[in-house]
């Protein structure tokens, strides 16, 4: 039977009006009539609003966030869920990872489900949606659910956490200038993603600003190991061969690495590669792979930061984007 306030009310030994003061926000003060009010609505399971719980019950109250994208079979969703579930951990907030179709109507629909679930908030890192996608999850959002992104796009809808993929591309082209190489290459994922274009431009922006560098060739993947592949095989046929090469995911960097080196390609005596990503397999590989490092724990930590502050203020989104600083991990393969 669903909890309603006449049994907490009972339970708790308070009139009804009391409990409904409380539990509607009226009751300002921290008083021994809130804690055993909130207590035994948690005990009876009935449902608390998270924003005024956050600020009134000293955070007592477990908060379950849901962590959606679109995953597969890979270090690299191991890493990113590992990193927001170690920043949970040190919080009051519970996450839980999910996978779903990049499509806005399967999107609302699942945030739907989980709303009834008693699920409190969403984070979405969904990189394949569009602008308009956003806008149409935001509209049809359920209410009193609480959702922010983790991967950008050029105009944010949602308040968004990301990290600075710019900034990831522009420390490869500077250590690529420090080692001295002059003719370099890039190897891009997908145009449609917005990361995938600020990485680029990162680099490519660095490239451009020195004279003594030249970007002598550029392939499209799409972060697989194969599309790796493909540029290697794109590589291996140019007359004019690049020196070095930032890969913009560690996938990729190692579908190139692999098959450049049974063709007999030393690394990085023939051509330097830097990925992106820096996962666990990077520090293993022989040659170890140079790459830009993402602190996946401090990701989560800034997407919790976010989540409380729209929970005490109940705020609408205002396209905030909040950026996580990243590093570069330089190891053998440059």
């Amino acid at each position: 039977m669903k909890p309603t306030l006449k049994h907490i009310a009972e339970h708790a030994g308070l009139s009804v009006s009391t409990v409904s003061r409380i539990l509607r926000g009226k009751s300002k003060r921290n008083t021994e009539n809130v804690k055993l009010v909130i207590e035994t609505a948690q005990k009876l399971n009935y449902p608390l609003q998270a924003n005024y719980s956050l600020d009134v019950y000293e955070n007592s109250k477990v908060l379950f966030v849901a962590l959606i994208t679109h995953f597969h079979t890979g270090e690299f969703y191991a890493s990113f869920y590992n990193g927001f579930d170690q920043a949970a951990r040190e919080t009051n907030f519970q996450v839980s990872l999910f996978n779903t179709e990049s499509d806005p109507d399967v999107v609302i629909d699942f945030l739907q489900q989980l709303s009834f679930k008693s699920y409190d908030a969403a984070i979405l890192f969904l990189p394949m949606l569009s602008e308009d996608d956003y806008h149409k999850i935001k509209a049809n959002a359920p209410d009193n659910f609480i959702l922010i992104s983790a991967a950008t796009v050029v105009n944010p809808v949602l308040d968004t956490v990301s990290f600075d993929s710019y900034r990831g591309g522009h420390y490869v082209g500077k250590h690529f200038h420090d080692r001295g190489y002059k003719d370099v290459g890039v190897v891009m994922g997908t145009t449609n993603r917005n990361e995938s274009l600020l990485r680029k431009s990162g680099f490519t922006d660095y490239v451009q600003h020195h004279s003594n560098m030249n970007l002598v060739w550029q392939f499209e993947g799409d972060y697989t190991i194969e599309s790796g592949r493909q540029a290697y095989e794109e590589y291996k046929n140019l007359e004019r061969k690049p020196c070095a090469i930032f890969l913009s995911n560690d996938y990729m960097t190692l579908g190139f690495m692999e098959f450049a080196r049974r063709d007999g390609v030393r690394i990085p005596d023939d051509v330097a590669l830097v990925g992106y990503d820096d996962l666990p397999i990077c520090t293993y590989h022989y040659p170890s792979i140079s790459s830009v490092h993402t602190n996946y724990k401090q990701l989560g930590l800034s997407a919790i930061s976010m989540l409380k502050e729209k929970f005490k203020n109940n705020s609408d989104h205002q396209g905030l984007l909040n950026i996580v600083p990243v590093t570069l991990n330089a190891r053998q393969s440059s």
